[in-house]
């Protein structure tokens, strides 16, 4: 934490120092120009030579004006954005920068800036001519403009015109140019007065030509003058020349500094000191604020003159020097000087400490283009370590780049016997190829190389123990699903997620591991048991950074609609995407959609899942192979359910040889599932069954029982479009037999006519009939019309009107007792349960022990033969009503205010008080 505000003090006192203006003379036609740029367009660009006096301008201006006003200094660590983004997203509510925003730098701008809009502020970018015409930085700029609305305004400061890019605003409308910053006579003679008593002659005005720098340079009677750029030489021959000749090259050495810290160590001489004080007071070229700056044309003609004055091997001992000096105020300046200076382990020691913090603000290609210039040290572990750094740096913004740098560290590592290290660069290039959404090849291949580090190495550090096994369980799913290994992986995955301390990491491997359950271990009510362990944890969970709740909810929202609890998928998905756009970390949206998609077709809700494609066609374009799969796919499936199978066919026959390039059995067997029904229904059936043969290849490969089952649902569906009574049955019989050992709820996809139909024919045929209906009822499927003998009817209550079960009539046909009714009300109420103890106090509260727990025993066993044995579950002493056989009104949140009239037991009312103060609360 000391670390991070250290940084921020430095950040703040240079990088955003709104200069002070409030003592420069006032100059009435350029503060015109910047009120009218500023009145008609987002953006107005501020350009001119060095030394015009473009800072002064705009800070003055800035100065007399009301609004709220941030400055921010470009300086070439600034093309990515990301220095700027990080310290712009503290100012909003949303979006706030993190590392995963560089995937698409011009939409989380556009959110950002849109949130900046939201209040009256003035944006000054300053010395925008630092970065190249084409970086990021500037591509961003083009992108916002028209978010800006009539709030946000945003002033570039630059030596350079504006880059093609941004200058077709000016034709547009929303750039505004000033580009003629020369002083009217009246204002240079101002100027001149104000820091000095000369007055200067008509020659002397007309030489500088309105130009500021120039005309200061009179001002101090100065002798050479000069135009252009030499005047940051002239400059600086004048300062070296006012101090003893011992003292100059410590001077010039400064300059290495973005700014010198005014304190008392030796690194700053007295003499040094009072002479820069002595400038600053003056305005001449040296500000003074928390720390001095100077001038960037005094600056850069200091720099110029190290670089020819010193030796090499001179100028890198200053740095050091410097970089000692100022290691705990500016880190990341001591930063550039060790790199500049070639001092690999000095900058080493600095990631150590600070490399963390900054990767987590974003600034991942400044770090590593600093890295990149550093020669590799001779040292194997100072190498590894570098190389590491560098790929930590790169793997966000260019992941496949990142890859190989990994290898190198992990190689290094082994040869210096780094144990951390090794395992860390492992885990390294497994995040390159998940971040790289699509890329497999050799993803499985780097577990076979996690046996060889521990052969070579040992085992892995006891903290690293979650984190390794629960990416070789990601390598293996996605890489080779067919890999026996894999649930050797899941196990250790699962020994180590409930004892790991880091919440994040808890989640997010529990996220993998749940995935693994369902998809393919098949296990489903493994899976559910993991939901059930960690949904309320990540729901509460408000401290949790973004990533890890959304990596959650985006896996979970998967039981949700499965499970047929549509409400809650969908509120999962919308939470998501919201806390996406609060955090601008969008790498989960793609998975988000996809869940809300399916959950949508389920339940065949064609606009909801209308406006989830759309979303999810403008997350499509990282890797425009498996976009292009996914697109395809998601439409075929869409079509389908829609009863448009020549395109559901169209969109699953693209589909499928890209899932064959991609080569991931997991891509194949999810095309697959849409590409077999697709032609069924468009009557190509010897097609589908070439389709169904190779699921049934691909699940023995892989030994795999939920492939197996999509590929039985496959089959049945054939079966039963060639009106084959006898393939039909053994088709449901295997589906039904896997369901049953598996607790599947759905398939890739859930199309409830067809799913209808099965089940129908399972329970007409007698094939597997209770697993049949038990899945009628988990699902709450509608029965056919009319509604076949043995179809299971569901148990739905409603509140709010009181109390009614819909379909469920007691045995003689008229209202149960009252008793039975209050016990029914108080598990409405109380749908976690209660125990026996309680329900007895509820509902005998004036009868003794024993009466009123036979007399809750005889309730209870009469509320089962009313509604069925199922329906009510007694476990471990507590009595409640089974979610999967009975649904209600007020559990799925769509009733408020008096619900349950005519009941007033306790539970009861204090669900009603809950429900009031949630309701005042909203």
């Amino acid at each position: 934490m000391a670390t991070r505000a250290a940084e921020t003090v430095a950040l703040t006192s240079y990088k955003m120092r709104i200069p002070s203006a409030a003592d420069h003379v006032r100059r009435p036609r350029l503060t015109g120009e910047l009120d009218r740029g500023a009145g008609r367009a987002a953006i107005t660009w501020v350009s001119g030579l060095p030394g015009s006096g473009k800072t002064s301008v705009v800070a003055r201006w800035v100065g007399e004006r009301t609004t709220t006003t941030v400055w921010y200094r470009l300086d070439e660590s600034d093309d990515d954005g990301a220095r700027l983004l990080d310290a712009l997203s503290g100012r909003c509510a949303l979006p706030m920068w993190s590392p995963e925003n560089q995937v698409d730098l011009a939409e989380f701008a556009r959110a950002l800036f849109g949130a900046l809009a939201g209040a009256p502020l003035v944006l000054v970018l300053d010395d925008c001519h630092r970065v190249p015409d084409d970086a990021p930085v500037m591509t961003m700029l083009r992108a916002i403009h028209d978010v800006c609305g009539e709030n946000l305004r945003i002033v570039a400061i630059s030596r350079r015109r504006p880059p093609p890019e941004l200058a077709h605003g000016i034709v547009g409308g929303w750039l505004a140019l000033v580009d003629d910053l020369r002083l009217e006579p009246a204002e240079a003679t101002a100027i001149v007065g104000r820091v000095s008593q000369r007055r200067l002659s008509g020659a002397e005005l007309a030489e500088a030509d309105g130009w500021l720098a120039h005309l200061m340079a009179l001002a101090h009677g100065r002798e050479r003058h000069v135009k252009g750029a030499g005047i940051g030489d002239f400059l600086a021959s004048e300062l070296l020349a006012s101090l003893p000749e011992e003292r100059r090259a410590g001077l010039r050495r400064l300059a290495e500094l973005p700014e010198i810290p005014d304190d008392e160590s030796e690194c700053l001489p007295p003499e040094t000191a009072r002479l820069l004080a002595s400038l600053a007071s003056q305005g001449y070229f040296v500000t003074r604020a928390a720390h001095y700056r100077l001038h960037d044309l005094l600056r850069d003609a200091l720099l110029r003159l190290n670089a020819s004055l010193d030796a090499p091997a001179t100028l890198r001992a200053a740095r050091l020097l410097l970089a000692t000096w100022v290691e705990s105020t500016m880190p990341e300046a001591a930063l550039q000087l060790r790199v500049s200076a070639g001092d690999a382990s000095g900058a080493l020691l600095l990631l150590e400490v600070h490399a963390a913090t900054w990767l987590a603000r974003g600034l991942h290609r400044s770090v590593f283009e600093q890295l990149r210039a550093l020669h590799d040290p001779d040292d194997a572990r100072e190498r590894a370590a570098l190389d590491l750094w560098r790929a930590q740096a790169l793997v966000p913004i260019e992941p496949e780049q990142a890859r190989p740098l990994f290898a190198l560290a992990r190689r290094a590592s082994v040869t210096a016997g780094d144990v951390r290290r090794a395992y860390l660069a492992w885990s390294g290039e497994v995040s390159s190829y998940v971040i790289q959404w699509g890329a497999v090849q050799g993803l499985a291949a780097l577990v076979d190389d996690l046996e060889q580090l521990r052969v070579a190495l040992g085992p892995e550090p006891d903290d690293l123990l979650l984190r390794i096994n629960a990416d070789a369980l990601t390598a293996l799913m996605y890489g080779r699903a067919e890999d026996p290994r894999i649930g050797h992986f899941a196990d250790m995955t699962a020994r180590a997620v409930g004892h790991a301390p880091d919440a994040s990491a808890r989640i997010g491997a529990a996220a993998q591991l749940l995935l693994y359950r369902l998809w393919w271990a098949g296990d489903f009510p493994g899976g559910r048991a993991l939901y059930d362990a960690f949904d309320r944890e990540v729901d509460d969970g408000d401290t949790l950074p973004p990533l890890p709740r959304l990596l959650w909810w985006s896996c979970a929202s998967i039981v949700d609609w499965q499970c047929g609890s549509a409400r809650v998928c969908y509120d999962k998905v919308e939470r998501g995407l919201r806390l996406a756009e609060t955090s601008g970390v969008h790498v989960r949206d793609f998975f988000l959609l996809t869940q809300g998609i399916f959950c949508a077709l389920s339940e065949e809700d064609w606009e909801r899942a209308e406006r989830y494609l759309g979303q999810l066609a403008r997350t499509e374009r990282r890797h425009k192979r498996l976009d292009v799969m996914v697109h395809h796919f998601f439409r075929s499936w869409y079509s389908l359910c829609r009863g448009d199978a020549r395109t559901a066919l169209a969109h699953a026959d693209a589909a499928w040889p890209i899932a064959e390039e991609i080569g991931s059995m997991f891509h194949k067997v999810v095309v697959l599932s849409a590409l077999a029904p697709a032609r069924v229904h468009s009557g190509d059936l010897d097609g589908a069954q070439r389709a169904y043969r190779e699921q049934i290849a691909l699940a023995k490969l892989a030994r795999n029982p939920t492939f197996s089952f999509i590929a039985f649902c496959a089959g049945a569906e054939i079966a039963l479009a060639q009106k084959d009574e006898v393939a039909t049955r053994k088709q449901v019989d295997r589906m039904l037999f896997v369901k049953e050992l598996g607790g599947f709820h759905s398939a890739c996809g859930w199309r409830t006519p067809l799913m209808r139909e099965v089940l129908a024919f399972a329970i007409a045929h007698d094939v597997r009939a209770d697993v049949a209906r038990r899945w009628i009822r988990e699902k709450r499927i509608t029965p056919p019309q009319p509604v076949p003998p043995g179809w299971p009817v569901a148990i739905r209550i409603e509140t709010a009107a009181g109390l009614a079960v819909a379909g469920h009539e007691t045995a003689s046909g008229q209202k149960p007792a009252k008793k039975l009714r209050e016990l029914l009300a108080v598990l409405v109420a109380v749908k976690q349960g209660a125990t026996q103890a309680e329900l007895a106090d509820w509902l005998w509260p004036d009868v003794d022990g024993d009466r009123a727990a036979a007399s809750l025993k005889a309730a209870v066993h009469r509320l089962r033969r009313w509604l069925g044995a199922e329906a009510v579950l007694v476990v471990d002493g507590r009595t409640r009503l089974n979610p999967e056989l009975v649904s209600c009104d007020l559990w799925d949140g769509r009733v408020h205010g008096d619900v349950l009239a005519g009941f007033d037991l306790p539970p009861i009312t204090a669900m009603r008080a809950t429900l009031a103060k949630h309701a005042e609360a909203s």
